[in-house]
């Protein structure tokens, strides 16, 4: 009779209820895509692919769309509003410092080295919307700058801050 399970150490396979003896040792490895950490990080990925593609939106809104959508969605950066020169009243009393600088051509770079720049020459608030939409600007040097609402060379004075916006797409889009 053969031997279904190797070496028997003198088991008479004829005999009724005869059976192999068992084998311990360690227990065959499984393949990996059965191990319980597969399973987890498949689903991790699968999950980031679902909402990467849910939050995405690579529709581009109609004007209506984009206001209905702003004024419903989470609050985003205000508008910019025009600077208006510092009142000659006392100047102990402004609260934000005074500047005067030329704006420096900022189109082109990334987000966060636009603000870097403009810090440098005391403006400590700019904003920033997304050209494309209305998503906000989380991480800045993933997002590009696209135009800027005062143009490069024209002199920046009196209190700038929250008055410089920047036009921003992600860094893989392009610009409209």
């Amino acid at each position: 009779m053969t031997q279904p399970y190797g070496p028997t150490d003198g088991v008479d396979f004829s005999k009724p209820g005869a059976t192999a003896p068992q084998q311990f040792g360690a227990p065959a490895a499984k393949p990996f895509y059965k191990r319980p950490w597969f399973v987890v990080v498949a689903g991790i990925i699968v999950l980031g692919t679902i909402g990467n593609a849910v939050g995405a939106g690579d529709e581009k809104p109609t004007d209506e769309a984009a206001a209905t959508s702003t004024s419903a969605a989470a609050p985003t950066t205000p508008a910019p509003q025009a600077v208006a020169p510092p009142v000659a009243t006392t100047p102990a009393t402004s609260a934000a410092p005074v500047v005067d600088f030329v704006m420096p051509d900022l189109v082109g770079i990334d987000l966060q080295t636009a603000q870097n720049a403009v810090q440098d020459n005391g403006v400590f608030l700019s904003l920033s919307h997304d050209l494309l939409g209305s998503r906000n600007q989380a991480l800045d040097s993933n997002w590009m700058v696209c135009d800027q609402n005062i143009p490069a060379g024209q002199r920046v004075t009196g209190n700038a801050e929250g008055a410089i916006d920047f036009g921003v797409v992600k860094r893989e889009e392009f610009c409209p």
